[in-house]
């Protein structure tokens, strides 16, 4: 098993979170480079924080990002979303992507959220397959991200309380 270090992220993890979320997009071969991380990831932490929640990170022994997890309150009272899920394929599998969601509930328990709410890339079955084993249900609808790309998304939920 790697050995990795979770924290929360800083403002200083930018360039290394956009770094990590770009080579996990870059995994799809149907990739049309439109997405970028750059102003979302310019300052994670603070960003996170502004919008309510929290961005945690995993380093591995090197100190290279290999992984995160962000929320961030939903305009619905007490849901929280992710919205940043990406681990580096030297991880997966390891039960770091589970160990992060239960922070991300802990951290949605102690804000008085009853919901956890996810927008997922359908190229990302990996993550789909993960939040489906972890209680996640898929939702009526999908969307495209307007945003230049041809990606679609579906919504999936979940209840906090729910073991993850």
């Amino acid at each position: 098993m790697t050995e990795v270090l979770i924290r929360e992220a800083v403002d200083a993890d930018g360039p290394e979170l956009i770094r990590l979320a770009e080579a996990t997009l870059a995994e799809h071969a149907e990739n049309d480079g439109v997405e970028s991380f750059g102003p979302a990831f310019a300052a994670p932490a603070s960003g996170f924080a502004g919008r309510g929640g929290r961005l945690w990170v995993m380093a591995d022994a090197s100190g290279a990002l290999v992984g995160a997890l962000g929320v961030a309150a939903h305009v619905r009272p007490q849901e929280f979303e992710i919205e940043a899920l990406f681990l580096a394929p030297s991880v997966r599998g390891q039960g770091f992507a589970l160990a992060l969601l239960a922070g991300a509930d802990a951290f949605a328990a102690a804000s008085s959220a009853v919901r956890l709410t996810a927008w997922i890339d359908t190229r990302f079955t990996g993550a789909i397959r993960f939040l489906l084993r972890h209680g996640f249900v898929r939702l009526p609808g999908t969307r495209a991200r307007h945003d230049g790309s041809n990606a679609l998304t579906r919504h999936y939920a979940r209840d906090v309380a729910a073991a993850a």
